[in-house]
């Protein structure tokens, strides 16, 4: 048996089409970047049409402009990436976003706002994408992003956590109702990552190392080339889960408190 060394077919992505959600910046244009040099052909979703452009030139993208948090816009945005750049295999969707709240002072309207920004997009999105390669006849794979807030519970993070721990169940379900259909659907959770718009300082990064097994923070590049993992045919046999890249933080926890 002669093992191929080649990585373009041992990912198996080069030629095929992404769908990037909310790839202007951070994290998802850092996913955007990575699919790219695995020789995707790119479709980016950005509601910042200065961002998008920026994004779209440097990789040789095509744009959608959406707010994805209006109501339809997912769908809308699905078609019109499957309009401008033919059937889509894969779609990964960044877009989320956290805030301390005190559980004790929650209110209906503020997790409502928390579900809105973490979860209700995600399930139009998988939805809409998972529809069209139906319709075409194609397999696919989902990949969001959770956070460690979705497992390990955190202060002033009860309406976040919430959010993503919904987002893991409808990982879950959506890959047994999709499995048959040849669609594979997981998220990665990373614990704390250094992004472009972090207020993290230094010295409450350290701190945040000093409680992790590896010693540093997540990176952007870190969470970029998880999803590329479950994105590509190295996991061809992973659906339904949700990755833990958290440099051991959790265990750490469990460990000594």
């Amino acid at each position: 048996m002669v093992l191929e060394s080649n990585a373009d077919v041992v990912l198996g992505l080069s030629g095929k089409q992404a769908v990037v959600v909310g790839a202007g910046f951070g994290i998802g244009r850092a996913v955007a970047r990575a699919l790219a040099a695995c020789g995707m052909r790119l479709v980016l979703i950005e509601r910042d049409a200065e961002r998008l452009a920026a994004v779209c030139d440097e990789l040789s993208a095509v744009g959608v402009n959406a707010d994805v948090l209006a109501d339809g816009a997912a769908r809308q945005a699905v078609e019109d990436a499957r309009n401008a750049n033919g059937p889509l295999d894969v779609l990964v969707n960044v877009v989320g976003r956290g805030r301390s709240m005190s559980g004790l002072e929650l209110t209906a309207q503020e997790q409502l706002e928390m579900m809105q920004v973490n979860y209700f997009h995600q399930v139009e999105f998988c939805s809409a994408f998972a529809s069209t390669c139906i319709d075409d006849g194609r397999p696919g794979v989902l990949a969001l992003v959770s956070s460690l807030s979705a497992l390990v519970p955190f202060p002033q993070r009860a309406a976040y956590g919430a959010a993503k721990a919904a987002l893991g169940s409808l990982v879950a379900s959506l890959a047994v109702e999709l499995g048959p259909r040849s669609i594979r659907v997981n998220a990665v959770a990373p614990g704390v990552v250094r992004t472009d718009r972090s207020e993290i300082t230094q010295e409450v990064a350290e701190q945040y190392a000093s409680a992790i097994p590896l010693g540093r923070l997540a990176t952007q590049q870190d969470v970029a080339n998880a999803v590329l993992f479950l994105c590509s045919d190295l996991s061809a046999y992973v659906t339904g889960q949700t990755l833990v890249m958290d440099g051991g933080a959790s265990l750490f926890t469990r460990m000594w408190h």
